[in-house]
């Protein structure tokens, strides 16, 4: 017997759902180890999924407790409540794309071979095209879409920290870096102003930005930059000082090593600025109901096609702005 519209499209609906759910993982590792940025963060299990909430609830450490001090014989301790933590919110972001099945492709693709290799090319193309968006939302300011785009870098490792992006996004967690100093990230504008003799320009403000943003033993790990300020690094060096990061570098990464940290670049970074992140305070929440999943299939109203949508919600949160630093108007 004849297969009928209805029963050709129940079973198409299945043979898509259940090769995403083949895909799934394999496409969510892509997604994560496709950039430098967020290879960065996966590789430093700064991937996170949660289950619920109507918002991302992020613990800030603002203040250091004040009661510790020296003690003599029948001396007292101070027992002053200390209010040191806050709490950042962060909203969730939705991120979602379609995959349109057209009537006409399912009925002219019938054999089970053309019909897999049609849906794998579909599903690899709406792929590719969450990593192209998740790279480029990821280094932008966040109001892309009305404000409904990811919070970025250019947001959380803002130029001027003591200042608040506009709305939207609007305060990063909900904290007013304005009136907290706590809640800035560090910054500095290229300067030359005290360099060494035989000093490279480039190498003596990041190591300026680099000092600023570490305390202690806690340095920045990523470095991210354009092509531009990358090659100007590069050219610095000499071959014997020319150290390529091996864990960047094995997956296929243009990366240099500078101190502790690795150096690459992206085509999205803004221009003339160098980013410099520690990956204990940065972080990809993801809610675990919408972790990269199909929805059902649906007859597009009127047509005869039909449609299903991968979604991920989540967010870029930080809980430590003041570790994380940039360098601004570097000269072309």
């Amino acid at each position: 017997m004849a297969a009928t519209p209805e029963s050709l499209s129940s079973s198409l609906d299945t043979l898509y759902s259940t090769t995403w759910q083949l895909m799934r993982d394999e496409a969510v590792d892509n997604i994560f180890t496709a950039t430098p940025f967020w290879y960065w963060l996966y590789s430093k299990g700064r991937i996170r999924r949660e289950t619920g909430g109507r918002w991302i609830g992020i613990q800030i450490l603002y203040a250091k407790n004040t009661t510790v001090a020296s003690l003599g014989p029948g001396g007292t301790v101070d027992i002053t409540n200390a209010n040191t933590i806050t709490t950042a919110k962060y909203d969730w972001k939705y991120l979602a794309g379609s995959v349109v099945r057209l009537f006409s492709e399912d009925t002219e693709n019938r054999g089970r071979s053309q019909i897999q290799n049609l849906a794998e090319s579909k599903l690899k193309n709406l792929e590719l095209a969450v990593i192209d968006t998740m790279e480029t939302q990821s280094l932008a300011v966040g109001t892309g879409n009305n404000g409904l785009d990811l919070v970025g870098l250019q947001s959380i490792v803002k130029n001027d920290p003591t200042t608040n992006p506009a709305d939207p996004p609007g305060n990063i967690g909900g904290i007013d870096a304005a009136t907290n100093t706590f809640w800035r990230n560090q910054t500095r504008t290229w300067s030359t102003a005290g360099m060494s003799a035989g000093d490279a320009d480039i190498a003596f403000n990041m190591r300026k930005l680099y000092n600023l943003s570490s305390v202690g033993n806690d340095h920045p790990t990523l470095g991210l930059t354009e092509d531009t300020q990358y090659e100007r690094y590069e050219a610095s060096l000499t071959n014997i000082l020319r150290i390529v990061d091996k864990d960047l570098g094995d997956v296929g990464f243009e990366a240099l090593r500078y101190k502790g940290m690795a150096l690459a670049w992206s085509p999205s970074a803004p221009a003339n600025q160098l980013y410099m992140l520690n990956e204990r305070y940065l972080e990809f929440v993801i809610e675990s109901s919408a972790d990269f999943h199909m929805t059902p299939w649906k007859t597009i109203p009127n047509q005869l096609d039909r449609v299903a949508q991968i979604v991920v919600k989540g967010a870029l949160v930080t809980s430590n702005r003041r570790m994380q630093g940039v360098l601004i108007t570097m000269p072309d």
